[in-house]
């Protein structure tokens, strides 16, 4: 073996060596990157986890929220119908007052004219008491005329 082969050998081992120095160099790189790396998907993980918690708590509040919204749309749906039914019945209370209002002139105005024609009545029931008190009065003196010319005529006789 000649000096150049041997020459040639120990090129090739230091190449070697400095590729394996390069390797465990990036070897020791990688196993940092790795670690760094491991770190950081051990802290994705737990905000991936606190994430994935976060969202089923969210879905849980949506779902209350859509069960609220639910609720609500009926309890607004029946106080529509509600205030609805409402109108409808102070219409008809309206109606109703007015009908009882007209109804009530009406009876004022009847009681009025009844009222008016009493009063005619007891006038003229009062002037024919009068006039039959006067016509008594007027009987009972044509009667003590009638005595007193039947005495008159006897006296003649």
């Amino acid at each position: 073996m000649s000096e150049a082969l041997l020459e040639k050998i120990l090129t090739e081992v230091t190449g070697i060596r400095h590729d394996i120095v390069e390797l465990r160099s990036d070897v020791a790189t990688l196993k940092t990157d790795i670690a760094e790396l491991k770190s950081d998907v051990a802290t994705l993980k737990t905000d991936v986890a606190e994430l994935k918690s976060d969202v089923t708590m969210l879905k849980t509040d949506v779902t209350e929220l859509k069960s609220d919204v639910t609720m609500l749309k009926t309890d607004v749906t029946e106080l529509k119908s509600d205030v609805t039914m409402l109108k409808t019945d102070v219409t008809e209370l309206k109606s109703d007052m007015k009908f009882v209002k007209t109804e009530l002139s009406i009876l004022k105005s009847d009681l009025d004219t009844a009222n008016y024609r009493l009063e005619r009545i007891e006038n003229v029931q009062a002037e024919m008491k009068k006039s039959m008190l006067d016509q008594k009065e007027i009987i009972s003196i044509l009667s003590a005329r009638s005595i007193e010319h039947e005495a008159a005529l006897k006296r003649i006789n």
